[in-house]
């Protein structure tokens, strides 16, 4: 019998199956997560996504979260003022014509479209029918008058289809703020005292363009939007923090390497791949873990059309056929040298 000694320097022994460990220690903490969320009617519901849908939403790498969230600090010089916070939130907040328009009246028989707006919404976005219809005259090339508060349009034809077009164009136009960002709300920091802005959108980039805003701080649950602007290290970043911090949200605590790893996994080729059958486990090279996995006539006819070859490295081919695991102790294979077997003896 062989001693072996565990060496304190090595973060994980020889042949361990880290992977198959990383899967388990997510996946069994996500069936509490199920029952855990049978109990959430009473408490006060969260402006994002939480509990297993969002661990599905980050491991699956959907290219838009349910519930885009940006998280805006603002610079040491303004977050103590809330007068200024709300200056900031004002060019970030998303205003389209829709949400200060309270309705819309086309006349067919003339070419004009009406805009009767709502003066308090005007009021709180800090607008004025003036410059609402200077901008409709610029980005829409339509002729904009103002009379009694509301705008007069002019669209230069009678044909109903471009009518109803303009009228349409006219309604999703954004009239302020930042395309993307959503709208915002101002919030304060109880053991700072300073003031921060959640927005409900992802344009994280559009953001930081503002004077005024932190760039070191502001972050997205966006992890795509991440990725177009920080690159692939920002997102792989930022994956490894939103799994932790949705896992935290419900009181489970799993080891930190074992989300390093699944987010190494999947940004390991330079782009965000998804663990599912579209990504890591349907690209694997493995014929047997493949099919395996999902769609199993289908990997198993075009495997034998083009003649692949399984060279059985992995953990679950090795499992379908019987063979031993080559993890643990069936990493290890026995050899004997020519000259010794040389000194065999065959028996008579």
């Amino acid at each position: 019998m062989v001693k072996t000694q565990h060496n304190a320097s090595h973060m994980v022994e020889y042949g361990e199956p880290v992977g198959i460990i990383a899967a388990q220690s997510v996946g069994e903490p996500g069936t509490q997560m199920i029952l855990r969320s049978f109990h959430l009617a009473g408490i006060e519901s969260t402006i994002s996504t939480s509990g297993l849908p969002r661990i599905i939403e980050l491991v699956d790498a959907k290219k838009k979260p349910s519930t885009p969230v940006t998280y805006i600090y603002l610079e040491s010089r303004i977050n103590k003022s809330f007068e200024k916070s709300e200056e900031l939130l004002k060019k970030i907040n998303e205003v389209r014509m829709s949400g200060i328009a309270k309705r819309v009246l086309e006349n067919f028989s003339k070419g004009m479209i009406k805009v009767v707006l709502d003066r308090q919404e005007l009021e709180v976005e800090g607008l004025t029918a003036k410059q609402i219809a200077s901008k409709i005259n610029k980005e829409l090339d339509l002729d904009a008058d103002v009379k009694e508060g509301n705008i007069i349009i002019s669209t230069h034809t009678k044909n109903l289809k471009e009518i109803r077009a303009a009228s349409i164009k006219i309604m999703k136009m954004l009239v302020s703020g930042i395309d993307g960002a959503g709208r915002g709300t101002i919030r304060r920091d109880e053991k700072t005292g300073e003031f921060y802005l959640v927005s409900g959108g992802s344009n994280i980039d559009g953001i930081m363009g503002i004077d005024g805003v932190d760039k070191k701080r502001t972050t997205t649950n966006d992890i795509f939007a991440i990725y177009r602007l920080f690159g692939i290290e920002g997102a792989r970043n930022a994956l490894v923090f939103e799994l932790k911090k949705t896992l935290k949200e419900q009181k489970i605590s799993v080891d930190e390497r074992h989300l390093d790893l699944i987010a190494d996994a999947m940004t390991s080729m330079g782009t965000i791949k998804g663990v599912g059958r579209h990504g890591l486990s349907g690209e694997k090279k493995s014929v047997f873990a493949r099919a395996a996995y999902e769609e199993t006539m289908k990997h198993l006819i075009h495997a034998a059309a083009f003649g692949e070859i399984d060279s059985m490295r992995g953990v679950t081919e090795n499992i379908l056929v019987g063979k031993q695991m080559p993890i643990g102790t069936g990493s290890v294979k026995l050899a004997i040298k020519k000259e010794d077997l040389a000194k065999i003896k065959p028996k008579q």
